[in-house]
């Protein structure tokens, strides 16, 4: 069989390239200096994004109506967390907590910063969102940290007040099962109590810690 490249003859392959050279040359010299004079608009400028100002603006579509029911953990939070896991005494510290909705009402973005203990002299910020799934018909949540701590979880069923989520995480290189049972006892006041337990028993949860919090 004659290849391709062999049916043409050398010097003709050699225009063929040169003149498939100059074509591409031309039609990207084209798009770079433009037909015309060279233009006197003003140049780009990029959009602000820091405060999702678009989406405040006018999103196209209006969040859903279940995001209400997480209205009470919207605000600034000093929280009280006490945390106790198998054969260790209890240690308590102190994190920061702030919710507010973005993306037009969204989306609830949750950012914490927990001080520095005695027992665990490093600062950890966290990050956390809170959405509605439509197709499942349930509230989903994605959590990551400054430690490479991440993980999802979901809540099938809330009420006003009260939401339970639970997930998958990973802390510490460790990927365990979560729960948090989040609800409100009082105006001013947001509690979480917290579950955990081993992926390979994920029915077998056992109480973790208590965060309790206050409005600032």
């Amino acid at each position: 069989m004659i290849s391709r490249r062999a049916a043409v003859p050398g010097r003709t392959r050699s225009r063929l390239r040169r003149g498939l050279a100059l074509g591409a040359t031309a039609v990207l010299g084209a798009m770079v200096i433009g037909a015309g004079a060279p233009s006197s608009a003003a140049p780009e400028t990029f959009p602000n994004l820091d405060d999702d100002a678009f989406a405040l603006s006018g999103s196209a579509t209006a969040p859903p109506t279940q995001m209400r029911q997480l209205d009470f953990m919207l605000g600034n939070w000093k929280c009280t967390v006490t945390t106790q896991m198998h054969g260790q005494p209890p240690e308590t510290g102190t994190t920061y907590v702030s919710v507010r909705k973005i993306l037009g009402g969204h989306w609830y973005e949750l950012r914490s910063l927990q001080m520095p203990t005695a027992t665990n002299p490093q600062r950890l910020v966290g990050r956390q969102v809170y959405g509605w799934d439509p197709a499942a018909q349930q509230f989903t949540t994605y959590y990551y940290d400054d430690a490479d701590g991440q993980g999802a979880g979901t809540a099938p069923q809330v009420t006003a007040g009260h939401a339970v989520f639970t997930g998958t995480y990973l802390f510490n290189g460790f990927r365990h099962i979560g729960r948090d049972d989040l609800y409100s006892p009082a105006p001013g006041k947001l509690y979480n109590d917290i579950s955990v337990a081993l992926e390979s028993a994920p029915e077998e949860l056992f109480p973790a810690g208590t965060s309790r919090c206050n409005r600032l």
